[in-house]
């Protein structure tokens, strides 16, 4: 299916917010994010930034002591051998 081009339509990729346990969606997100090689402090700054909606919410509803411990939780759990085979980077939050 092919759809007609409307000027009004910047056919701009849209995240959008699904409803779920907030608790699994930030694991989800941080372990995704971390499978790239992002550092913990730079997963932070998707929570912290407003401009990501269903990230920041998670941050304005649990907190910043929350998120930050989680995500520096999830990043140790992966440290010790999901990732880089007990080799750390020695980059924490």
């Amino acid at each position: 299916m092919t759809k007609e081009y409307e000027p009004d339509d910047p056919m701009e990729l849209v995240g959008v917010e699904l409803p779920g346990d907030q608790d699994q969606v930030l694991e989800d997100i941080v372990q995704e994010y971390l499978l790239m090689g992002w550092s913990p402090p730079a997963i932070f700054f998707l929570f912290q930034t407003p401009n990501y909606t269903a990230t920041h919410r998670i941050y304005k509803e649990k907190g910043e002591a929350y998120v930050k411990d989680r995500i520096q939780q999830l990043a140790d759990q992966w440290n010790r051998g999901w990732i880089r085979g007990g080799n750390t980077d020695g980059q924490s939050l």
